[in-house]
């Protein structure tokens, strides 16, 4: 969840959460020479795993929201034989 001033960020390893700040998730988005319909990620500090935005609006315009990845997690999983 975002409030006005933190990105909930969601470890996709572990499921543990962190609030991170605002500003700062900007910062890294603007500073970001990537693609931009990838959100600004941070290593999880319980296992080390990759983190996403629990939901996040882009300083580029694009939404980003966890609940995306873990479908298609899910549905690639689904693919196994």
């Amino acid at each position: 969840m975002m409030d006005n001033q933190h990105v909930n960020y969601v470890c996709l390893e572990c499921e543990e959460e962190e609030l991170i700040p605002l500003g700062v998730v900007q910062d890294f988005d603007r500073m970001d020479g990537g693609d931009p319909s990838v959100p600004p990620k941070f290593a999880c500090e319980h296992c080390g795993g990759e983190m996403y935005p629990e939901h996040y609006i882009g300083v580029h315009g694009y939404e980003y929201k966890v609940s995306n990845i873990l479908q298609t997690q899910k549905d690639r999983q689904g693919d196994i034989p």
